[in-house]
């Protein structure tokens, strides 16, 4: 039978609902168990009721006064954050909770890593946030080792990630911390999510960021890419593609995107070849497949954006 684990869910108004409901759920999905390994209870600042930021209200369950013994203190995110920032009551029980000589875990999600930030709990450490919230977090805590392009980090009994689906990615890497590989498998099965994306991925796709940053007349090239990666894309034919010089192409995309164009068809490249990995296509013709020529390139393109070799890809996110 499985331990029993607490944990306290600090809310307030404007919190991002999803920053609560996917970790939480995650922490209540056990299949098949007996007993449910974690217990949570919602807490606020004096013990009144909390409404999120898409108007649903959150029974509060204590207040930050009465924290539970040996439980760990999940923080979320939202547009809330900005008026706990500057809270002296919160911060200074953060001060205490990771100062405490026990195992209790601070857990952030999303924006809620700019609360711990403030308290100073972060600095020396790794941390992450919200992409939106990138250039206020490097600002406003430089102290802090800012990984902005992790989905979440984990620092001693202090963990943080970058936001909504993230939280159960983090979620569930604690549960496998806590239980096996097996109960955290069991969960990631019932709630149809991966068991584990690596805690350095990027926290959002190249061509979201395309589709946000490129002028439409570029979206156009994106979407030949998208479609044909495995074309014999050089800067020239790029270029050409796009109906302007080499150097404007490249100093419009290195603008938008600090990335060249060749080296956004190797992320898009990347990207495709990481879907059908997943699917179960051999490597041999996923490497054909996406326009690397052989698996030595795809290989090296694996190991210098994601950190990890195709081997290690395909044992972590390969189909089970």
């Amino acid at each position: 039978m499985l331990e029993t684990k607490m944990i306290d869910v600090f809310v307030f108004d404007g919190v991002n609902l999803l920053d609560i409901s996917g970790p939480v759920q995650a922490f209540h999905s056990t299949p098949g168990a007996k007993k449910i390994p974690y217990k949570h209870r919602f807490i606020t600042m004096n013990g009144t009721n909390a409404r999120t930021s898409c108007g649903m209200e959150i029974v509060a369950q204590g207040s930050l006064k009465n924290l539970t013994d040996h439980a760990d203190l999940l923080i979320p995110g939202g547009s809330g954050v900005d008026n706990y920032i500057d809270n002296e009551e919160l911060t200074e029980t953060l001060r205490r909770f990771s100062a405490a000589s026990n195992s209790n875990r601070l857990i952030s999600i999303c924006s809620g890593s700019l609360i711990l930030a403030a308290s100073g709990v972060l600095d020396g450490r790794e941390a992450t946030t919200h992409w939106s919230r990138a250039q206020m977090a490097q600002s406003m805590f430089p102290k802090v080792i800012w990984k902005l392009d992790t989905i979440y980090t984990k620092s001693d009994r202090i963990y943080t990630s970058a936001g909504v689906s993230t939280g159960i990615d983090l979620a569930l890497s604690i549960i496998e911390e806590d239980y096996g590989t097996s109960t955290s498998l069991d969960v990631a099965q019932e709630l149809v999510v991966y068991l584990r994306r690596n805690g350095g991925q990027r926290q959002f796709s190249h061509l979201l960021e395309a589709q946000i940053k490129l002028e439409p007349k570029l979206l156009k090239l994106v979407d030949k890419i998208t479609n044909n990666p495995a074309q014999n894309w050089t800067l020239s034919e790029l270029a050409n593609q796009a109906n302007m010089s080499p150097r404007t192409l490249d100093r419009k995309f290195n603008q938008a995107l600090n990335a060249s164009p060749v080296q956004f068809v190797e992320l898009t490249r990347l990207n495709q070849a990481r879907v059908l990995l997943s699917k179960g296509v051999s490597m041999k013709q996923v490497a054909g497949l996406c326009g690397f020529g052989d698996l030595q390139n795809m290989r090296r393109s694996f190991t210098r954006h994601l950190g990890i070799t195709t081997t290690e890809y395909l044992q972590h996110f390969g189909p089970t």
